[in-house]
């Protein structure tokens, strides 16, 4: 190849390359946690449970024919009855976990001081006489 295909490819590849960065690079928005009150658990080589079932019968339908079974969510925080619950997720989300919203990773903190050997005062003894 000449070099002017050559340069021609490594730019056509580079800025391919910048744009998929610069999508991948987009936040997105916060998402409203939704918690369903039946979840699902399916018995296969790599069991899982699924949440996502706003009525019993609905669980149910969807395990019908599989090695599975559904009960009542016990951390459902929603009232009896009622399909569903959105809550709005912590400050900053984080789709690893709690991340403390007072946290700043630019925060200077104070280097201790140094540590110096207290010495004690040693009391003198009274010899009685």
């Amino acid at each position: 190849m000449n070099t002017m295909t050559t340069r021609r490819l490594v730019l056509t590849f580079s800025a391919l390359g910048l744009s998929l960065l610069m999508g991948a690079a987009v936040p997105s928005p916060a998402q409203a946690l939704i918690e369903y009150p039946y979840c699902m658990k399916v018995y296969t080589r790599a069991p899982y449970e699924d949440c996502s079932y706003s009525t019993l019968a609905q669980c149910q339908m969807s395990a019908s024919g599989r090695s599975a079974m559904c009960y009542r969510d016990p951390f459902y925080a929603g009232r009896p009855g009622s399909p569903y619950v959105i809550k709005q997720p912590r400050v900053p989300y984080s789709p690893f976990g709690n991340i403390d919203p007072d946290y700043d990773p630019y925060r200077v903190t104070q280097a201790p001081g140094p540590h110096r050997a207290i010495r004690h005062k040693h009391k003198r003894k009274h010899h009685a006489r």
